[in-house]
């Protein structure tokens, strides 16, 4: 490159380089569903009530969670958790698993259900307790 031809470069304003790029567009077909989402307001009321009836709903599965026994619990923390709305009980579901972890050992050898102890294990398992796989090994021997 020459110094001249290096001296040639001149600034532009951006209202000259928007008028060199000129980009084609496509011609893409109008959305099917409009403007309406993107216009959507909702009134206040509605949110509050909303929002009423989802505390409602979280007091009759805090209510469950006590009212219900050992298997039915362990099924109700899964599908909490499977529903992806645990964290709205996690005081609930880490007392219900230390409650379940004291009884473990109990429940493990007295179930028949191999549905309930799996599932006990990898809850337990999932929030930290040290439970150790061996024990289905043992199992499947006494079987």
């Amino acid at each position: 490159m020459s110094v001249g031809s290096a001296s040639a470069v001149t600034a532009l304003s951006p209202s000259q380089v928007t008028k060199e790029i000129a980009r084609q567009s496509a011609n893409y077909h109008p959305s099917i569903w409009g403007d309406r989402f993107i216009t959507y307001t909702c009134d206040d009321k509605v949110i509050h009530a909303r929002h009423e009836e989802a505390e409602v709903l979280k007091e009759k599965v805090r209510k469950m969670f006590t009212d219900i026994d050992f298997a039915e619990k362990l099924n109700l923390i899964d599908s909490v958790q499977r529903l992806g709305v645990a964290y709205h009980f996690e005081a609930e579901i880490e007392e219900a698993l230390e409650q379940n972890f004291s009884a473990y050992v109990d429940h493990f050898y007295r179930d028949d259900d191999l549905h309930r102890v799996s599932l006990l294990f990898r809850l337990l398992r999932q929030h930290g307790y040290n439970v150790s796989c061996g024990e289905f090994q043992i199992r499947r021997r006494t079987n």
